[in-house]
Order: C-alpha cells, then structure tokens, then sequence
C-alpha cells in the first residue's frame, strides 16, 4: 500500500540562499505542524514496491521478501504516529478514500473482465468465485488491502484504548506481542487468504511500537534516531531468544528482522525529499493493484512473440516503470482517487 510519511532540530536555521531554495529545503525536513516527516521511509517503500512486483511476476524477490513487511510496518506506524489518537471516524474515512475504495473498484473491474473471458471460452460466468474472494477479490495479491485496513485499525483502537498510558507504556508490550507472534503466525493454516492475512499479525506490533516511538519524538530526528534504534536492539535480542529453541531462524522470520533493519537504518541517512521520491512514492500503491494487469496484458503478448517469455528479470525491468506510468496517467484524470 501507500501510507503518508522529517523535521530538524527545532530552530535550526536555513542556509542562505534565495526564498525559493530556503522553502524548498525546508520541505525536505519539516512536516505538518513542524513534526518529523521520514523522506527515507517513503524511498524504502519504493523498492518494497518492487520487491513485492519481482515475486509476483518471477516468483523471486527482488529485495529478498523484506518488501511486504517493511510496506505493512511503516502502514501500521504511521496510523498511531501522533501523540493523541484521530477519532476512529476520521481514520476509517481515510483509509476507505485511500484504500478501500481504489480496492473495491478495482476488484469489480477484475470480476467483469474475468467473468466476460471465462464466458467468451464457453464456460459459467461466474463459476470461479467463491466466498473467500470477499477478502481479498477476484485476484490473489488484492488480499493486502482490505488486510493493511483491520491491521492499522487495531493498531488505532489500541492507540485509543491506551492514549492515557505513556507512550512505551503500551509499546514495549506491543514489541513483545510482535515478536512473540513471529513465531506463532507462520505455523497458522487456514487456508488462502487468512495465511496472508495471518502475516500481518506481527507487523500490528511491531509496527506499533515504531509509531508510538515516533509520537515521542516527532519533532526531533536525532533523538528518535537514538530512541528507536534502542528499541532495535531490544528487537534483537527478544529474536535471538526465539532462536534459542530453534537455531535455524525462518524465512518469516528473516523477512520481518529485514524489514526492521531497513527502517531503523534508514532513519540514519540523510532525510532528504528527491524529486523522485515525491513523485513516485504515491504512486506505489496504485502500482502494486495494476502490475499484474500490465505484465498479463502489455508486456507477456510481446515477450512471447519476441521468443523473451523466460527472461524473467526482463519482465519485472519493462512491467514496474510501465505500471509506473499508467497510474501516473491515471492520476491526471478524474479516476486518480481510484489509484
């Protein structure tokens, strides 16, 4: 998905220069109402994006499977972010402008477009659905929306329900609770798609405990730098506990502490806002609905009348700038809250 994601110190001065460029460096450090605004965050989820588009079209990962929990912990972290709880009518407002409503739409449109294929081969319609298809939709990666949803909707409650505790108060146990799940949510089978679902449950936790950790410290980067880099170490150690029973860590597993290190060590590069960024990290959600309608009807056709159809690196390298493009067309049009 897209979330929104820093700040100086507080009095720090702008270089001189021209009002332009003092405004414009300012952007790149200072958010809404002066609090942190984690530029290298929204860059991680980039390549997430793309780690997520090598799986599904090449069944590798592209950034070695830290993309998805990187994407559903920063979800989670940004929702419970500010020191005092949305009223929960505003965050589900949101999130059904954001996600939800782009997720229904699209999963309407894939039910229309399968059902008229499978009846143009001369078979029933609608003879491929079934009742789990209202979790996720006619199309198996869609299963992350709705889920990133219930996933920071838990994280706020429980933001709302604790909002009188200090912040480590609730976050310490919800870093507990997030590693201790690690353990438990991969050996949880029921069936596609409560499996994946079930992947998010540590992300709730652990993702929690960033976002409080940045409530605390919104307004200045270096402490939170030193503040949740603390909390990794005691991530670490509350792993290397799970590993004591069984050495050979999972890749569950290894692709949560992954994701973990990447945030965390993200936070010590320099927080700057590139062009780039700002115009492709809001594009990353509209590009993980439609990059598999892209391969399967752009870029397959012609790598398999082009003898390239088993070039697998090459499909990931035309499909993800391709899908890039489409939504950014999209988005100039009256359909861009669809994406």
């Amino acid at each position: 998905m897209s979330p929104p994601s820093q700040a100086a110190v507080l009095g720090q001065t702008a270089p001189a220069g021209t009002a332009r460029t003092a405004a414009t460096r300012a952007t790149t450090a200072v958010g809404a109402e002066g609090a942190v605004r984690l530029h290298t965050w929204d860059q991680l989820r980039i390549f997430a994006a793309l780690d997520i588009v090598g799986l599904h079209l090449t069944g590798e990962h592209a950034l070695y499977g830290f993309g998805l929990p990187l994407f559903l912990m920063v979800s989670v972290a940004l929702a419970v972010s500010r020191p005092a709880p949305q009223p929960t009518a505003t965050f589900l407002r949101r999130r059904t402008e954001r996600v939800l409503i782009p997720w229904v739409a699209w999963a309407l449109t894939f039910v229309f477009l399968r059902a008229y294929f499978t009846w143009t081969t001369g078979n029933e319609p609608f003879g491929w659905a079934e009742w789990r298809m209202l979790f996720y939709g006619p199309r198996v990666h869609l299963w992350f929306l709705p889920a990133i949803v219930v996933a920071a909707l838990a994280a706020h409650l429980l933001h709302r329900a604790t909002q009188h505790l200090p912040p480590l108060a609730s976050a310490l146990p919800a870093l507990f609770a997030g590693v201790a799940l690690l353990e438990v949510a991969p050996h949880v089978e029921f069936g596609y798609p409560f499996d994946q679902w079930c992947f998010t449950l540590p992300a709730v936790g652990i993702g929690y405990a960033l976002g409080r950790a940045i409530s605390m410290e919104r307004h200045d980067l270096g402490r939170l730098r030193l503040l949740v880099t603390a909390g990794y170490a005691l991530f670490g150690v509350l792993v290397g506990v799970l590993m004591v029973g069984d050495p050979n860590i999972s890749p569950f597993v290894l692709r949560y502490v992954g994701g973990v290190s990447l945030l965390v060590g993200a936070l010590w590069l320099p927080n700057r806002l590139d062009r780039f960024t700002r115009h492709l990290a809001p594009l990353m959600l509209g590009v993980y609905i439609l990059h598999p309608a892209v391969w399967g009807i752009f870029i397959r056709p012609i790598q398999n009348l082009l003898g390239l159809g088993a070039v697998d690196w090459l499909r990931v390298a035309i499909t993800f700038p391709l899908a890039i493009f489409l939504v950014w067309l999209i988005r100039q049009s009256r359909l861009r809250r669809f994406v």
